[in-house]
């Protein structure tokens, strides 16, 4: 013992609770309680991942579907252009500037090199005046011919020019008079000086445009995918547990349906359901006790399962709005609120005698049959966790943005589901609402 003094109501409490006897079954007690702490604990962790898991992949789905409907898919489509001035011939005109529309410019820089039309060749003698209208006629009649030209060859060009650009020629013809300083010098000196007088010049200024063509639609889009949109919905279920020496018994659920699909024909099935189950054993005929003692005739097993689904179905075959599917995988699937019916059969014979001078005789033998039950539900806040087989076939009918699907379905546990461990096979159909 320490020489010190406790100080406080505290230290004193604690020091009284140690002072107590050892209970012979403290530790086993203490044993079991610790073990169920933390079958507790590994119970929780165990559905806070299996909640993760389809919360984030829809998350994720989501995202990406977010991603896909809002920012288009924007296809580059290249076109191979000559450079400004380059024709078909491979000659350049690098004195005038590429422009995005086709015209004739304020700023056009005539050629350097005259060229004489055949107008000029045949009369050289023509007045000034003469000269002047004509080639202000001939200005008027070119560019009504050229715009007649161009809408009709437009459609037929289109195509040659679609790479290149179009091209809008004009033929001026002007007096000796409006030709700039530069060019009235070299005419001078190559061309006879009487001629200048009277001859009118002409040349030709060509200015080059991309012109729209509308392309084929496989050529400027990409053919965007189907959108496919995640269903949501309910579902109803009907199924019966089946084993050894049972009698079937219906049992009910309902939940919430996720219906996320990877393609045309693929899909992921999730979700979240509860359902009260039952499985009711009876016991032989060759189990019977002896007479006068209680015979046990069954056992009627309750429990409350909570399942999250992970099925990948398939579409079989569709037939305009009638589908056919096959669906597979496992479920995250725990039990809880097990508790157990006993039932027994006391079977007593209850004989009558008389008292007669040569001893007691049977008069009459009557058989009395007493039925009793006893509930035990110390396994009632255990948690059990397993993963069932899932298998089922269905049909489906779309309705414009809603489907109903019937899908008959075998379950079979991977291991305990139960707390009592019970080795059972669950057969059901469930029925199926959704809508995008």
């Amino acid at each position: 013992m320490s020489d010190q003094e406790p100080l406080g109501k505290r230290m004193l409490d604690q020091l009284r609770n140690h002072t107590e006897p050892y209970q012979p079954e403290a530790w086993e007690d203490f044993e079991q309680f610790r073990t169920a702490k933390n079958r507790n604990r590994r119970t929780v962790l165990y559905w806070l991942s299996a909640a993760a898991v389809p919360v984030l992949l829809g998350s994720a789905l989501l995202t990406s579907d977010m991603l896909a409907r809002f920012i288009p898919a924007t296809p580059i489509v290249t076109h191979k252009e000559k450079k400004g001035g380059q024709t078909n011939g491979g000659q350049t005109n690098a004195w005038h500037p590429r422009k995005p529309h086709a015209g004739i410019s304020d700023n056009a820089v005539p050629l350097p090199f005259p060229q004489l039309s055949a107008e000029s060749q045949e009369s050289p003698g023509t007045p000034k005046e003469y000269s002047e209208n004509a080639s202000l006629g001939s200005r008027k009649e070119y560019s009504k011919k050229a715009s007649h030209g161009s809408r009709k060859g437009h459609s037929k060009k289109g195509a040659a020019l679609a790479d290149t650009g179009s091209a809008e020629i004009t033929d001026f013809a002007l007096t000796n008079d409006q030709l700039p300083k530069a060019n009235r010098e070299q005419s001078a000196e190559n061309i006879n000086p009487g001629l200048l007088a009277s001859r009118p010049f002409s040349f030709t200024i060509a200015r080059f445009g991309k012109s729209y063509i509308s392309l084929p639609e496989s050529q400027t889009r990409e053919t965007q995918p189907p959108h496919r949109s995640i269903r949501w919905g309910v579902t109803i279920s009907q199924q019966s547990n089946r084993a050894a020496h049972t009698d079937m018994e219906l049992n009910y659920g309902l939940g919430g349906a996720l219906l996320v699909p990877f393609s045309d024909k693929i899909a992921l099935v999730t979700g979240i359901s509860g359902s009260k189950q039952s499985l009711n054993v009876q016991e032989p005929a060759r189990l019977n006790a002896a007479a006068g003692s209680a015979q046990l005739q069954g056992v009627r097993y309750r429990w409350v399962n909570l399942e999250i689904p992970l099925q990948v179905q398939y579409k079989l075959k569709t037939f305009k709005k009638i589908g056919f599917t096959a669906s597979g995988g496992l479920a995250l699937q725990t039990s809880v609120g097990q508790a157990a019916d006993y039932h027994y059969k006391t079977q007593r014979t209850i004989a009558t005698f008389a008292e007669t001078a040569g001893g007691p005789v049977l008069v009459s033998t009557q058989t009395v049959e007493e039925l009793s039950s006893v509930t035990e539900d110390d396994k009632k806040r255990d948690w059990v966790v397993g993963s069932p087989l899932y298998l089922g076939l269905g049909i489906s009918y779309q309705w414009q943005n809603t489907a109903v699907e019937v899908e008959p379905y075998v379950k079979y546990p991977l291991g305990a589901s139960t707390a009592e461990r019970l080795r059972l096979t669950t057969v059901g159909i469930q029925l199926r609402l959704t809508k995008k």
